[in-house]
């Protein structure tokens, strides 16, 4: 999307006579003078030849200015021996005669001040880049080398008798070589006799993984499903290989197109962007045209005033709307993903069971930024699938997106026989947004003999079979009277019940002096049955506590409404006790109560709750994690995408701040672990030294780094505890040593000697042996002792430093 603002034209220069009639005589001569274009300076000093009132200048140095130099008179009017003659090495041909009699521009030497102004056409000049076209700058991720193993049991104990138990494993190894990952549940279940119902272990995936950011892609091997890039296909689990380009590895690029403001000016002038009334950026420009390509933190429609103030105080402003979809690819970017493998059947059902082979291949273009291709194809020996698409940005009236889809099958895999042949599909869809408005369609259109590899071997899945489905939503947002909603939805299924549903929506703005509180209502009709259902929801914080109360009603038309109250005190995230308070009001009675309490520390999570009517059920549960890394083992709670371990070298009770804020000390190997990090950012880690003694050197106190998903980074800071000393150092005269004499101490920096012979010697050992160069040239030699594990700094007085050779010389 390219905006076009207004220009600011240039002041026009009076052209003089290019040479003093004082020099004229001369029939050649050289200058070295500044360059400044339009009145701009370049901070450049060149080489300029003046011959017959025509200037010379390197074409080297106009090229460096991205000036196009062809503009200018190219034939120069200078020999060879003229060249040599000034002191020049440089041929006839590297020179570029600037035309002082028209041609478009006019020159000006300023003799005063040693400048060659030049006055040229805007479109003459570069474009200038202003902003950038990425979120923050990259840092290579990394990776250390590690097991982990999450875990979440659950205990569950009915008022009936018996009990179940299962139990959610998670393992990773992983290495800068990637991650292989393990997932699955063990299940108990006993009846009232404690006999064994069910005991079993369920894998659900087992994977290996490996990202490469230079390149953007991912592969991965073992259970996979396949990725779709397009919104009109379905994934189905798989066990084989996926390659794949990955984005979100690379959180720092911008994927879609960004709006773009051009302009130009003939002056130096200020450039101010505002986006929806809030300042943007400001940047300086010089004159010529310019195109600023900046991130505005919308999706949808925006609009955008670029305010131009040029060096003499006149000021232009242009309002220009623009439109902003991450649906959208930038031009000439590639998105795709490649799968092949066995489809995985009974997935949470059968540990090892693999069928068909199968291959899905999706692609995305951005063929130009307001046009991105889509294509996808899918199957194997009995079915294939093939699909084209494309969605398009229309102006600044938001986004169209269309697909077509053929399949062919060649058997049906059950026994009725359907969906055998070729079939279509076509989706149409449609969305706009904007800051107080939004509005989104799709619509699918199925034949009967339409099949994908997921609604072929799935042929009684409801949610892959619909042979129509439309849906479309609007919301309008005011700032005094809240956000309203209308959705619409309607599937059509074979062999299933239609489903009909209109819904709406409000979330009313509520006066200031609620503090905080929020409510909010629904209504929903089932356009098939011709019924209602509605709900009710208020929610009052309590002060300036982290609690709550909630309370509502669920309308139903067929007399199963109900109403709740609710308690709950938000559990801190580093640390503490939440509880959760409900009871449930029952038109049809048998009222539902449920009490829940929970508690974290950096260890674990614990929970365990009642609920029911006359009789409670029981439910307990905990979750962790422990990492093995560096020979060590540490526990944390449960962990997610990266976390991190910061090692300071042995060295305990280290404050650690992660991105300014202080997470903790060190424990008594040195060692802080942080469970949580945001994969693939550049984080800040630092260690605070303001409050640590003086018997620590902290040659590094921050680094930034980041974590590749799944894995844990080892943050190391070389803290050292040393011994430092201020010793007094004297002559064998008994005189200090003079001050600004340099002290030498073996492996270590070199200090001077200060006021009375006082040197501070960072680091000391138990015996110390010093070189002192004196201000003569001479040299000495001092010899003490210190005691060590000195938590401040020692005075040693008396120190002779012995003068080499006859101290008379």
């Amino acid at each position: 999307m390219t905006c076009t603002v207004s220009k600011i034209n240039a002041q026009t220069f009076t052209e003089i006579p290019a040479v003093n009639t004082s020099v004229k005589e001369i029939p050649y001569f050289k200058f070295y003078l500044e360059l400044v274009i339009n009145t701009y300076s370049t901070q450049k000093v060149v080489p300029v030849l003046v011959k017959d009132n025509d200037y010379l200048v390197l074409r080297r140095d106009l090229e460096s200015l991205e000036l196009e130099y062809t503009n200018f008179t190219s034939t120069s009017n200078i020999s060879e021996q003229e060249l040599i003659q000034l002191g020049l090495e440089n041929t006839v041909d590297d020179w570029v005669k600037l035309n002082t009699n028209g041609g478009g521009y006019s020159i000006k030497y300023q003799s005063q001040n040693q400048q060659l102004y030049l006055n040229l056409p805007t479109e003459w000049l570069p474009e200038q880049m202003l902003g950038k076209d990425y979120w923050y700058k990259k840092a290579p991720s990394q990776s250390g080398t590690g097991l982990l193993n999450n875990f979440d049991a659950y205990y569950y104990v009915p008022h009936q008798g018996g009990n179940a138990l299962n139990l959610y494993t998670e393992q990773r190894l992983f290495s800068p070589l990637g991650v292989l990952s393990h997932s699955g549940v063990y299940s108990s279940l006993e009846d009232n006799d404690g006999e064994k119902k069910k005991n079993e272990y369920i894998r659900y995936d087992t994977t290996w993984r490996f990202d490469d950011e230079e390149s953007i892609y991912t592969v991965e091997v073992g259970d996979i499903y396949s990725l779709n890039k397009n919104s009109w296909t379905s994934s189905v689990r798989m066990g084989g290989i996926q390659l794949r380009k990955n984005y979100s590895i690379r959180p720092d690029l911008i994927t879609y197109p960004l709006p773009q403001f051009k302009g130009e000016v003939g002056l130096p002038s200020t450039v101010d962007l505002f986006i929806n009334g809030a300042k943007n950026t400001t940047e300086q420009l010089q004159p010529g045209p310019f195109l600023i390509t900046n991130v505005p933190f919308i999706n949808g429609r925006g609009e955008a005033v670029i305010v131009t103030r040029d060096a003499v105080g006149r000021q232009i402003s242009t309002t220009v709307p623009f439109y902003v979809s991450g649906d959208l690819l930038k031009k000439g970017m590639l998105d795709y993903s490649l799968s092949l493998g066995q489809l995985r059947e009974n997935y949470g059902i059968k540990n090892f069971d693999y069928g068909d082979f199968i291959t899905s291949f999706d692609a995305r273009y951005g063929v130009n930024n307001w046009l991105t291709g889509e294509f996808h194809v899918e199957g194997n020996d009995k079915i294939w699938n093939t699909g084209v698409g494309a969605v398009f940005s229309i102006k600044n009236f938001g986004v169209l997106n269309t697909s077509y889809t053929h399949s062919f099958v060649e058997e049906s895999p059950f026994s009725t026989g359907s969906n055998t042949g070729e079939g279509h599909q076509f989706t149409v869809g449609y969305q706009y947004q904007q800051s107080h408005f939004g509005f989104n369609a799709a619509h699918t259109r199925r034949d009967e003999n339409f099949s994908n590899l997921a609604n072929y071997y799935s042929s009684n899945l409801g949610s892959v079979n619909s042979e129509e489905s439309t849906n479309a939503n609007i919301f309008i947002s005011g700032k005094n009277t809240g956000t309203f909603g209308v959705g619409y939805f309607n599937i059509k299924r074979s062999n299933f019940d239609n489903t009909e549903l209109l819904s709406l929506s409000w979330a009313p703005v509520l006066p200031p002096f609620l503090y905080g509180a929020s409510v909010s209502l629904s209504a929903n009709q089932d356009l098939n049955e011709k019924t209602w259902s509605g709900a009710l929801q208020m929610t009052f914080p309590l002060g300036r506590t982290p609690s709550r109360i909630s309370a509502g009603h669920q309308y139903q038309e067929d007399g199963a409404s109900s109403s709740f109250v609710n308690y709950s005190y938000q559990m801190p995230t580093d640390g503490g006790f939440g509880v959760d308070l409900t009871h449930k009001f029952n038109e049809r009675g048998n009222d539902f109560s449920q009490a829940q309490l929970r508690y974290r520390n950096r260890y674990m999570n614990f929970d365990a709750g009642i609920s029911g009517h006359d009789e409670y059920d029981q439910w307990y549960g905990v979750s962790g994690s422990f990492v093995w890394m560096k020979n060590s083992l540490f526990f944390s709670n449960r962990l997610g995408e990266s976390f991190a371990l910061v090692d300071t070298n042995k060295n305990e009770n280290i404050p650690i701040r992660y991105e300014n804020n202080l997470i903790g000390e060190t424990n008594r190997k040195g060692y802080l672990f942080v469970p949580n990090v945001t994969p693939y950012y550049s984080a800040k880690y630092s260690i605070d030294p303001l409050n640590l003694s003086s018997s620590y050197a902290t040659p590094v106190v921050e680094k930034r780094v980041s974590a590749k998903l799944g894995t844990g980074i080892v943050i190391e800071f070389p803290v050292k505890k040393i011994t430092s000393a201020s010793v007094y150092l004297k002559l064998s005269n008994g005189e200090p040593v003079p001050v600004g004499s340099i002290v030498h101490q073996n492996g270590k920096d070199s200090t001077y000697v200060g006021m009375d012979g006082i040197a501070y010697i960072t680091e000391v050992d138990a015996t110390n042996n010093l070189t002192v160069v004196l201000e003569d040239g001479r040299s000495c030699q001092a010899k003490f002792d210190a005691v060590l594990d000195f938590d401040e700094i020692q005075s040693i007085e008396n120190v002779v430093c012995e003068i080499h050779g006859d101290e008379n010389e």
